[in-house]
């Protein structure tokens, strides 16, 4: 008897989603309500894909580490002596299940583009996974694989993202799904106050020229032509110290990640929000 032919998979997107501060999306705080929204206008760039490779700025190595465990737990990833988390931060979960024999092979597919990369079958979903799939996946259902992101290398953080994206690329033709974890805007001193209500806050600086550079990269049609403006934007983004202070860029690697894993396809601005004047963004590509 004749063996039905199947679809072949649909090639998924390249993602890059500002997840917002800790667990505070996922408890539903006033001031992260916006991400609420935008995610819940965009949880169709998911649908159809068999999986998600994640890679999340809350896990910094100098080579690529993999989730590699078949049930990852939830890591409450938080830090230490923060006033003001509530009980109920503890308390989160996401059930979805990780992917071993993916983890195997996006290993075999790193090693291969020259890393050095780690499985890892203990490490759990830090808030950099669960806090934007719990916004825009609450079923749980689909697979997901954690990745790292490089850091600890000084000026090779950017130039090394882009190449673990480039790399991750082939995995979405064969419906995984490539979310990059981070935040478009990223100066953690400057912000944390308001998040924490301190008395008497100061809103942080103004991150509009930064995110009006920002799109203008993602939107750049030419493969080549845009991974060479991301690999400038040290020194070509305005603010760009203030946004992601020098040292502390790893909120930003994702968002370079999925502008390596997009390849040539083009880029779309998915929308944004405001976080005490910062401006923080989502795009696809």
């Amino acid at each position: 008897m004749a063996v039905p032919e199947t679809e072949p998979p649909t090639r998924a997107p390249s993602f890059f989603v500002s997840h917002g501060a800790g667990p505070y999306a996922v408890l539903n705080a006033p001031h992260q309500m916006p991400l609420v929204k935008l995610c819940e206008e965009t949880r169709y760039v998911l649908d159809n894909s068999k999986g998600v490779i994640l890679v999340t700025a809350h896990w910094v190595t100098e080579q690529p580490h993999i989730s590699s465990g078949a049930k990852p737990h939830v890591y409450y990833d938080y830090i230490d002596g923060l006033d003001g988390i509530p009980p109920e931060a503890w308390e989160i979960k996401y059930e979805a299940p990780g992917h071993p024999e993916l983890a195997r092979r996006i290993k075999e597919k790193l090693d291969k583009a020259g890393f050095n990369s780690v499985l890892d079958d203990e490490r759990g979903w830090d808030h950099g996974v669960w806090v934007p799939m719990l916004l825009l996946r609450p079923e749980g259902d689909l697979p997901i694989v954690q990745v790292s992101v490089p850091g600890n290398i000084g000026d090779r953080e950017t130039e090394e993202s882009l190449k673990l994206g480039a790399a991750l690329e082939s995995f979405r033709d064969e419906g995984y799904v490539i979310l990059g974890s981070g935040s478009s805007y990223h100066n953690f001193d400057a912000i944390i106050p308001s998040i924490m209500g301190v008395p008497g806050a100061q809103d942080p600086p103004n991150n509009r020229s930064f995110e009006d550079a920002l799109e203008k990269v993602a939107y750049i049609k030419g493969k080549e032509d845009r991974q060479k403006a991301i690999l400038k934007w040290r020194e070509t983004f305005p603010d760009n110290e203030v946004v992601h202070p020098e040292g502390k860029a790893e909120h930003f690697m994702p968002f370079v990640v999925s502008v390596g894993a997009a390849g040539a396809d083009p880029g779309k601005k998915l929308g944004e929000w405001d976080l005490y004047g910062a401006t923080m963004t989502s795009y696809v590509w």
